[in-house]
């Protein structure tokens, strides 16, 4: 054992040695593929109407090809969504802190990404979106689509993912959809910080007077939003069809997390960042109980730091229930 180590020490001296005497390396990318990918799965509510599918650029080197590149592409649909067919693809160019939507050519079998006149590249990301219920009426609960690439033709070295099919399902869990909190006292924050402000500092900052009451939180696929409502205001501006509109907007303290809700038990999960900007995992509990109208009750029962966990030290432990009114 001992001679095997000192020709391993050995043999690293010498590469060190080589490493320190070689010039410095140049990656050849001139040739380095790109790749698009799309979203795997996607699901929403059975009413709503259409959905956005995002077809991106992964990471890459150097410009984007500035030539336009041909998907062909195949949509089938089940049920209620049988008849499932793209509404319109969009992307976004930005100028001058203003957003431009802009169109991209499809037919019924092809989607053509074209060179975008200001930027001199094909665009960096772009959204199918897809119109499948075009009443708004409740589908079918077995109703789903499918939207696969088939091929890809460019001039460039462009390649598609493998995974090449996006699956969309009805959101069917029994927190899905939005829902409202009504927060109506100091110590209906307090309750409410109690269980989040560990976790977000700008919430455990607030008081009563800073709030208007509302609080808002969204299940949509996989993802969870709390937004907190401020009273506070900002001026935002926001660009339709190439002008700038200015308007005031009421501040919002915003938790994200990814979730699983199953009989009655919720779960969510996410990253957050401390005082002093380190990033923390934090995992949520809670249970979930459904009313006879309208409304549910969650209540929390855990908070903790995934990261330095240990029994008794615990971001929040106890038994604290709100009364949700779905939106």
């Amino acid at each position: 054992m001992k001679i095997k180590n000192i020709h391993i020490l050995a043999l690293a001296g010498l590469i060190s040695s080589c490493a320190l005497n070689e010039p410095e390396v140049n990656i050849q990318d001139d040739n380095f593929p790109f790749r698009l990918e799309i979203d795997e799965e996607g699901a929403d509510l059975a009413d709503a109407e259409d959905y956005g599918i995002e077809i991106a650029f992964a990471d890459y080197i150097g410009d984007l090809p500035a030539q336009p590149i041909t998907l062909s592409y195949e949509l089938t649909g089940e049920g209620d969504y049988a008849g499932a067919a793209i509404d319109e693809i969009l992307y976004v160019y930005e100028e001058d802190d203003c957003e431009f939507e802009r169109e991209i050519a499809f037919t019924a079998n092809t989607i053509t990404i074209p060179v975008d006149e200001d930027m001199g590249t094909v665009p960096e990301e772009f959204e199918i979106v897809v119109l499948m219920n075009e009443s708004g009426d409740d589908a079918n609960e077995d109703s789903q689509f499918s939207l696969s690439i088939t091929q890809i033709e460019s001039a460039d070295e462009v390649l598609f993912s493998t995974v090449n099919t996006f699956e969309y399902e009805i959101l069917d869990n029994d927190l899905a959809g939005e829902w409202l909190l009504e927060i109506g006292s100091q110590e209906e924050l307090e309750a409410f910080q109690e269980v989040f402000g560990p976790i977000s500092s700008d919430l455990a900052e607030l008081t009563f007077a800073d709030i208007s009451g509302e609080v808002k939180f969204e299940f949509e696929f996989e993802e969870v939003k709390i937004e907190v409502e401020l009273n506070e205001e900002e001026e935002v501006s926001k660009c339709k069809i190439g002008e700038i509109e200015t308007e005031m907007e009421n501040l919002i303290v915003e938790i994200e997390a990814e979730y699983d809700a199953e009989d009655g038990e919720l779960e969510m999960e996410e990253s957050y960042f401390t005082e002093d900007g380190e990033e923390l995992d934090f995992i949520i509990e809670a249970e979930y109980e459904l009313g006879t109208a309208e409304d549910a009750t969650l209540t929390f029962t855990l908070v903790i730091d995934e990261d330095h966990y240990e029994e008794g030290d615990e971001l929040f432990a106890g038994s604290q229930s709100f009364t949700l009114i779905r939106d």
